[in-house]
């Protein structure tokens, strides 16, 4: 059963690299191909592998199931084993205890049943063991098989998170300029330096008390600075 289970995974393994190697060769000659027909094609193998990646997942469900039946018959094996070894340990001590003669037949027949019995047992644990580890490596490689097609929806996924950061922080910038343009126009206007009146930016007199709204400190700075420059 196992080895029906394995053959038909690999073949499917195969035909998925196939058609996963042909989509990659496809998409390096796009440049140069029509792209009508490139288009066809592709939609071709990815229809065909998408058939191949569910024919995968459906095999991998079976074989997981067969995982479990084999996990269940190893442990019922180990318990078996365990008992009969304890037997054949239990046989041998009452021997050595002189509780039978060594030529008793009835005691040397069970002993030998019993060894015997435990030897079969020891085989099949092998058995199973080794079918059980044939089935796991083949889980993974369908696991790893079918990850490999996963970077063009990961790409896509992370070229649209760039672009959502992008309106993130144009929408960031938009704001800060609009909350720096709202003080300047808050600030913008002349206070009368007579009254305290709020004046807007053109006016020369103060709407208010008629004061002058031009800042005499700032011209006797300036002919401060020509004076002493007539001084040189």
């Amino acid at each position: 059963m196992a080895e029906v289970l394995e053959d038909k995974i690999q073949s499917l393994l195969a035909r998925r690299t196939e058609l996963v190697d042909r989509l990659d060769n496809l998409e390096a000659l796009k440049a140069d191909t029509n792209a009508r027909v490139y288009k066809k094609i592709k939609g071709d193998y990815e229809d065909q592998l998408s058939i191949v990646l569910s024919g995968i997942s459906e095999q991998r469900g079976t074989l997981e199931s067969k995982v479990g039946d084999l996990n269940a018959q190893i442990e019922e094996k180990e318990t078996l084993h365990t008992d009969l070894s304890d037997a054949v340990d239990e046989l041998q001590l009452r021997a050595r205890l002189k509780e039978f003669d060594e030529n008793d037949t009835d005691f040397q027949g069970e002993l030998d049943e019993s060894m015997a019995s435990r030897n079969q047992t020891a085989d099949d644990l092998d058995k199973l063991r080794s079918e059980l580890g044939d089935l796991d490596k083949v889980l993974r490689d369908v696991d790893a098989a079918t990850e490999g097609r996963a970077p063009s929806t990961e790409a896509a996924d992370d070229e649209a998170d760039l672009v959502d950061e992008g309106v993130e922080e144009f929408d960031e910038i938009d704001l800060e300029e609009e909350v720096e343009g709202g003080e300047e126009d808050e600030s913008g206007g002349v206070s009368c330096p007579s009254c305290s009146h709020q004046n807007p930016p053109q006016k020369l007199f103060c709407e208010e008390c008629g004061a002058a709204l031009d800042d005499d400190s700032e011209i006797d700075e300036e002919f401060d600075l020509i004076d002493d420059d007539l001084d040189l």
